[in-house]
């Protein structure tokens, strides 16, 4: 296995450290573990691409693993924080992954080159808001009320951003 697709499974696989850790009131080392992961997503492709280990497995294992610890762990503050904003944030961006993730299946079934239809710089930018939202979120028992609202405000922007990139990519995809 190589090392891009190692990192991706490491991401993955890290949801359940980060929740335990929080459940057990280590935040800081919950937030350390998910920042670990966070990176992941970063040097995955950073080095696939320096050591010309790209595939598609390896993008597509890329783009699940993203939405595996996104998805899962906002699926999991639904449940442990009582915020609408959380609520209605982490229903908007799952919506959103799941809807992006039909398109992508769609256009591969229609025999379109994976190439056609990677993400863009938009939909870097919303993986990267989501991930700083998540993480404010889990040190936020650390803090005060007012950074707990500003995060939740953090995540609802990041799932205003997700609903434009989808719109991005789905004006995109379908000129192909």
């Amino acid at each position: 296995m190589s090392i891009p697709n190692l990192l991706s499974l490491i991401r993955i696989f890290s949801v359940v450290p980060i929740i335990i850790l929080f459940i057990y009131d280590f935040y800081f080392l919950s937030l350390i573990v998910f920042i670990f992961a966070a990176l992941t997503d970063f040097f995955d492709g950073y080095l696939a691409r320096k050591l010309n280990l790209e595939s598609n497995l390896g993008s597509l294992l890329d783009l699940l693993a993203d939405k595996i610890l996104i998805s899962s762990l906002l699926i999991w503050f639904v449940f442990s924080f009582d915020d609408f904003l959380i609520f209605i944030s982490s229903f908007f961006i799952i919506l959103r992954e799941i809807l992006v993730s039909s398109i992508r299946i769609h256009f591969l079934s229609t025999n379109l080159n994976l190439d056609e239809i990677k993400p863009n710089s938009l939909g870097k930018v919303k993986t990267s808001s989501q991930m700083v939202a998540i993480a404010m979120v889990l040190i936020s028992p650390y803090m005060s009320s007012q950074f707990f609202l500003a995060a939740s405000l953090f995540l609802f922007s990041s799932a205003i951003l997700s609903q434009v990139s989808l719109y991005n990519y789905y004006s995109s995809w379908i000129k192909k």
